[in-house]
């Protein structure tokens, strides 16, 4: 009998599938889950350190740089430059060590003066955007000449009490202070009567608050 072409070639091709088998590829499933990581939010959409809602909080630090004029209503007028490190001890409670550089214009000698202080004020009004504080402090002066130079010291303590305003003037943290304070100068009778004749002024100034 004649052979059939068709089937001739088709009895041929599933003679060749068992060797096809054996040299294909391994097919392997990767058994692990899939694993979902939620990615962090861009560092643009992040809060601040600080900001407004911050100050005055307890366990916030902060520093400040300011100036300020002392006028005595006589014959004296002092300049002054501070900067200070704060640290709120519990919510609007402030404890602050400063330094302050002092020019006294005063009849006789002219003085220049350095004032490490401490203070402890306590924001009494605290409306985020602005407070209302109080304060009260004592530092050591210590001054190239005598102040007031009329029987006076080189060394001497400067007690002082004051009140003012913080304002925020960005969502970081910056804010405004504004101030006034009773200046006191004077060497607590340390040299004896002869040599304590101090120096009341009163204090304005203003400075700029930054997160630390």
């Amino acid at each position: 009998m004649r052979s059939n072409p068709f089937i001739a070639s088709a009895a041929l091709c599933l003679a060749s599938l068992p060797a096809l088998a054996q040299d294909a590829p391994t097919l392997t499933v990767n058994p692990t889950p899939f694993e979902y990581r939620a990615e962090p939010p861009p560092a643009s959409s992040q809060a601040p350190a600080s900001s407004v809602a911050d100050f005055a909080a307890a366990d916030t630090r902060w520093w400040s740089v300011g100036t300020g004029v002392a006028f005595d209503f006589e014959d004296g007028t002092s300049f002054n430059l501070h900067a200070s490190l704060s640290y709120f001890v519990a919510d609007n409670i402030e404890a602050v060590g400063e330094v302050g550089a002092w020019y006294y214009s005063q009849p006789g000698e002219d003085a220049f003066g350095v004032n490490p202080a401490f203070v402890l004020r306590w924001h009494f009004i605290n409306k985020g955007s602005w407070t209302a504080f109080a304060d009260i402090g004592i530092g050591m002066l210590l001054a190239s000449s005598d102040v007031p130079a009329d029987n006076g010291t080189s060394f001497n303590l400067t007690p002082r009490v004051g009140v003012g305003l913080t304002y925020a003037l960005d969502d970081a943290g910056t804010r405004l202070q504004l101030g006034l304070r009773w200046a006191h100068v004077s060497n607590a009778r340390i040299t004896g009567h002869d040599d304590n004749f101090g120096v009341d002024a009163a204090m304005p100034y203003v400075g700029l608050i930054f997160p630390f």
